[in-house]
This record gives C-alpha cells, sequence and structure tokens, in this order.
C-alpha cells in the first residue's frame, strides 16, 4: 500500500475531509448476506429510492456496505444498513456498527469549545498565544522565505481554517516542514500526547498570513488542546462531560473498547478499478482503534455509531438543546452554522476544497450561503463536514433535515465514491 506522502493530490483533498456531504441512514437490524435491512416511518419524503443508489455502489465495488441514516423534523424517516461491515469475515453493517469519523470529529470540537464560550472562560477573538504561548511570534513560509506573522493567530482563526496552519499530506508552502517534523496527527496518535503534538506544531512555518485566507490544517486539533488548557482536564475527560455524555454518545470515543470490538467497522481503501484493499491496521490511517491513544485529536480523532452523531446533529437543528437538556446556547449554535469568513476572501473562499461559489465556512463546517444553477442539490443555509473514510453528514435548518453517510473507504480519487451525491440527489429530488 502506498504511503500517504505518495497520495496523489486528488487523494489528499479527500484525507482533509472534502468528501462530498450526503445524508445518511440508519438501522434497525443487521443485513445478513450483505443484504439490507431498516424502516421508514411517518417520512415527510419519499427516500426508498436510497436504497438503491446505495446497492449500486456496493455492486460495482466501490464501498463494501453503509449506512444511511435521514431525519426529519427531528425523527427517523429512514434508516437502512446494507452490505458489509467487514468484507473479509462478512459481516454485515449493523445500527451499532462503530465507524472512523475522521475529519468529522472538527464539529464536534468546535461545539467543545463553544461551551467555554458559553462560560466566559475563552475569547474568540483573543490570540491563541494568550491560552497556548508556544504560538508567539509565528512565522509564514513565503517564495522569497520566512517573514514574520502580521498579526497574531486568533482563537476565531483556528475555528475558521484561517489560522494558516496545515497539513503533511497536502501540498502547499509548509508541506516539506510538515513532513521533516513529522506532525501528522493521525498517524503519530498512539506515540506521543496531544500537549507534545501541538508544541511541535507551533515551531513550523504557517502556509499564509492568519486571517489572509482559508487553508485547511491542523487548526482543529490546536483546538483540542485550547480545551485542555481553559478547563484544566484532558480533552477527552472534557469532551465527555459536556457534549458526549449529554448527548448520549456512548459509543463515541478516541478508541474503541476491548468489549465493542467486533462493532468496529473494518477500513478500506479504493485505487481506481482495483478492488477494496483492508487497511485496517495501516498506520498512516491511525493504526488500530482498539487501544486507547496518547494523542486525543480534535481534528479527526473520534470513533462512533452514525445513531451517535445523529444526536449531535439533532442538537444543532434545536439549536443546542437536546431532550429538553442545553449543550450550547442558540448564540453559539448560529454562529457555528453562520458564514464566518470575511468578504475579502472572495466568493470562492474554499475553491481549495473544491466548493462551488456560494459556499462559506462558519465554526468547523461549510455553510451554503447561495445557490445557482451550478449548486449540487440542497438549500441555502446547510452546515456540515465530512470525513476521510467517506462519511458525511450535514444539517438542513430550513427544511428541519438531517442527513447522514457512513461507510469506511479512503477513496484514490476525488468523486471516485459519489455515495453521498447519489444520497442528495434522491432527497431533494423528493423535496422538490
Amino acid at each position: 500500500m502506498r504511503s500517504l506522502k505518495s497520495l496523489p493530490h486528488s487523494q489528499l483533498i479527500i484525507a482533509a475531509g472534502f468528501a462530498a456531504l450526503s445524508g445518511c441512514a440508519s438501522v434497525e437490524g443487521a443485513a445478513s448476506g450483505g443484504g439490507s435491512t431498516g424502516s421508514s416511518s411517518s417520512a415527510v419524503l419519499s427516500l426508498e429510492p436510497i436504497a438503491g443508489a446505495v446497492q449500486k455502489r456496493i455492486d460495482d465495488g466501490s464501498i463494501p456496505g453503509a449506512l444511511v441514516h435521514i431525519s426529519e423534523r427531528g425523527r427517523s424517516s429512514y434508516r437502512q444498513a446494507q452490505g458489509y461491515a467487514d468484507l473479509e469475515r462478512r459481516i454485515p453493517v449493523a445500527p451499532d456498527t462503530i465507524f472512523r469519523f475522521y475529519s468529522m470529529t472538527k464539529p464536534i470540537t468546535c461545539a467543545a469549545v463553544m461551551t467555554l464560550y458559553d462560560a466566559g472562560r475563552i475569547d474568540l477573538d483573543a490570540p491563541i498565544s494568550r491560552y497556548l504561548p508556544e504560538f508567539r511570534e509565528m512565522r509564514v513560509r513565503t517564495t522569497s522565505g520566512l517573514v514574520a506573522a502580521k498579526r497574531d493567530i486568533t482563537v476565531r482563526h483556528l475555528m475558521t481554517h484561517t489560522s494558516g496552519l496545515s497539513y503533511e499530506i497536502l501540498p502547499g508552502p509548509v508541506s516539506d516542514d510538515y513532513r521533516r517534523a513529522d506532525v501528522f496527527a493521525i498517524r503519530n496518535r498512539t506515540t506521543e500526547t496531544l500537549e507534545a503534538h501541538v508544541r511541535r506544531l507551533s515551531a513550523l512555518p504557517l502556509a499564509l498570513q492568519p486571517g489572509e485566507g482559508w487553508n485547511y490544517g491542523e487548526s482543529m486539533g490546536v483546538l483540542g488542546r485550547l480545551v485542555e488548557v481553559v478547563s484544566g482536564q484532558s480533552y477527552r475527560t472534557y469532551l465527555k462531560a459536556n457534549v458526549l455524555d449529554p448527548l448520549g454518545m456512548t459509543d463515541t470515543d478516541f478508541f474503541v473498547p476491548a468489549e465493542k470490538a467486533h462493532r468496529l467497522a473494518q477500513l478500506y481503501t479504493k485505487a481506481g478499478a482495483a478492488p477494496l484493499q483492508n487497511a485496517q491496521d495501516a498506520a498512516q490511517f491511525g493504526g488500530s482503534y482498539l487501544e486507547q491513544p496518547k494523542l486525543e485529536y480534535g481534528g479527526a480523532g473520534l470513533v462512533g455509531t452514525a445513531d451517535d452523531y445523529m444526536s449531535f446533529a439533532h442538537m444543532l437543528l434545536a439549536r443546542g438543546t437536546h431532550k429538553g437538556a442545553r449543550i450550547l446556547s442558540e448564540k453559539s449554535v448560529d454562529m457555528m452554522m453562520s458564514n464566518q469568513l470575511p468578504p475579502e476572501l472572495g466568493e470562492q473562499p474554499l475553491v481549495s476544497a473544491g466548493r462551488a461559489p456560494g459556499v462559506g465556512f462558519g465554526f468547523c463546517g461549510f455553510v451554503v450561503v447561495a445557490r445557482d444553477q451550478r449548486s449540487p442539490p440542497g438549500s441555502v443555509g446547510e452546515y456540515g463536514w465530512s470525513g476521510w473514510a467517506s462519511t458525511a453528514f450535514w444539517v438542513d435548518p430550513a427544511r428541519d433535515l438531517a442527513g447522514l453517510v457512513f461507510t469506511q473507504v479512503v477513496p484514490d480519487e476525488v468523486g471516485a465514491i459519489r455515495l453521498a451525491d447519489d444520497v442528495r440527489e434522491v432527497i431533494y429530488r423528493a423535496a422538490n
């Protein structure tokens, strides 16, 4: 198997979590023999064609299986599992299958930060160096060499990917710096702590001046360390107490305990027309998720179930509440799901993520701010993100709809796995 360092640019974009957004279904029972089981209850939309779209991707070898869960008006309207979580042992996808969230960890990290904002313990416009002094006097790599950063990185910059931080696996002016320093958190999750990772990251140059452009990268990992410093707790401890447990996300964690190990889906890679390849324990994808890591990474570290993630999506649609309990203030949710990028970044600030004009960025997720004939199916006001292994979620406040698509395939080419797009086509065709 190729290392991440040798992957083509198109896969690197996917690796950063730029997979297309989609709706996802959840399951009532296990799919025996790679078949499908599920339910559709009091659906407002006619969503039965989703099963055919998923089966097409299973049949053409793009994915081993998937779980799709669609919620309308706070209730599950489509919940379906198809195919296999483990091709080799013929274990079907089930309602309680555990998936690697990868970059879908980021919006959850954002929620953790916003709980501290609600408590008055974090100033979003303060320099991050107020909390993490190692980020003082940052440098920026330019075509003419290293120059001093014009301004401090702020918490807001981290929340919006405008900090200038990057990823080792993404091409750009600092990729060599990151590679030499070996700062890819997913690969290093079992060998160093979050504190050590962030400290080493702070010593590297930025890819651009803070606040002057959108650049996908390590920002949400730094936010996890911010939570540790402000709260005085490990990131995992704070996250569980203030976000995961209040939402009932009991299967979501940074690892899978022994008693749940049989529920973890296998991870696969897909290169062109070649068959799916098992990459379950490959170091570049995080190695074994059956051991508690040293590095509790806010950018891509969580695993969990689709039902758990739907609880998070419902909380966003309910503007911060879950089953009567308030997790976030309405103001915080509104900020998360509103475009936070300044107009000087242009009308296509997420072009590096393959996003068309009309797509901005809130806190730790995309926001649809305008639509035209070039836009994919959807609504203005949508918020969501996706993950390296072809997971995706979005919430559509205008339709009071949430969608999740969960599989576990790292694709070789952008667009090679169009499951999320297929599901969205069905949903919005029914809606219109």
